[in-house]
């Protein structure tokens, strides 16, 4: 069993409610930043240096109450945000890349994230963006009636908009994140989105997972109206098995709470799928012209199919389908 390493995080993601602030390891913390999101919030951290300059991890949902827990966590931290450096986005949703626009550019700070992150908006506006999203959703088969429901408000587009378009460092596998006196590289773990991104802080022997590897939820793993052929679940897979090798590392999730027991996690994570996968499978061999719409309805969902696609939305739902039929 993997094993959590912060009871306080642990008890607040059981009773639903916002984990305090905590440091990590000396020179690491981390901040919950609320967002709207069922998850409630997601961890972003500050890894500084010993000269106080530092980088924000994933700064979370743009909104007044958002920034304002971000910025009491910095001084908190004992930090200036005036040496705030650098800002790297694990991956593109709001949840986690919404206040980096406004953020890296009220502190000089380069802001940083996989180049495939950048290509899901590239060469596109906000309205050609949605109606990209919603031609995708109907080859998913999803009912037009049910689209504007479950599809992605305009709003929280805007708030990954700015971001990605700022973003002038591009991170790739292996390379180093530009804080003076740390030792901190980059994984590419592309599943939850093509461009996803782990941090290794070979310093404090933490795994930085984003939403890559979550102690109890299992990420949703899918594809991008941009790039329906990705074989993201057997990308997925790859990325569990180069990320379980730092097995002995304690493990900084963006939600949820911090764990030991990363290869242990990785095993169940992988497991679940091929469960899932085997589970759709069948489902095509009784009806090969299903829709990814039609087969995510039909699935085992642990409360229920309704409240699965209000709560994640029924785009990530069939995304995650047309993954599992690769």
């Amino acid at each position: 069993m993997i094993e959590s390493t912060s009871a306080q995080q642990q008890e607040a993601s059981t009773a639903r409610s916002r984990p305090a602030f905590e440091q990590v390891a000396e020179l690491v913390w981390s901040v919950p930043v609320e967002c709207p999101f069922p998850v409630g919030f997601t961890f972003s951290y500050l890894l500084a240096n010993s000269v106080g300059q530092f980088v924000v991890v994933d700064p979370g949902w743009s909104s007044p109450t958002g920034r304002s827990q971000l910025m009491a966590g910095i001084a908190q931290a004992g930090l200036d945000s005036k040496s705030m450096v650098g800002v790297v986005i694990t991956h593109f949703h709001p949840d986690h890349l919404g206040a980096a626009f406004e953020l890296a550019d009220a502190h000089g700070a380069w802001l940083a994230m996989h180049p495939l992150e950048s290509q899901f908006f590239a060469d596109v506006g906000l309205n050609e963006l949605i109606e990209r999203e919603k031609a995708f959703l109907l080859s998913c088969g999803m009912p037009s009636e049910t689209i504007d429901g479950v599809l992605l408000r305009p709003e929280h587009y805007s708030r990954m908009f700015p971001g990605v378009r700022r973003s002038n460092l591009e991170i790739h596998h292996g390379a180093a994140i530009p804080l003076a006196g740390r030792n901190i590289t980059v994984v590419w773990t592309p599943g939850h989105t093509a461009g996803h991104v782990c941090l290794l802080d070979h310093d404090s022997r933490l795994v930085l997972t984003g939403d890559h590897v979550l102690p109890r939820i299992t990420p949703n793993i899918g594809v991008e109206s941009n790039q329906p052929d990705r074989d993201a679940l057997a990308e997925y897979f790859t990325s569990l098995e180069a990320i379980a090798a730092w097995d002995a590392w304690e493990v900084c999730p963006a939600h949820e709470y911090r764990f030991r027991g990363l290869a242990e996690r990785c095993r169940d994570l992988r497991d679940h799928h091929l469960e899932r996968g085997l589970e759709v499978r069948t489902a095509l061999a009784v009806n090969p012209r299903a829709t990814a719409w039609v087969i995510a309805k039909g699935l085992t969902w642990s409360r229920g199919w309704e409240v699965w696609m209000l709560a994640l939305g029924g785009g990530f739902l069939c995304s995650l389908c047309v993954a599992s039929c690769r």
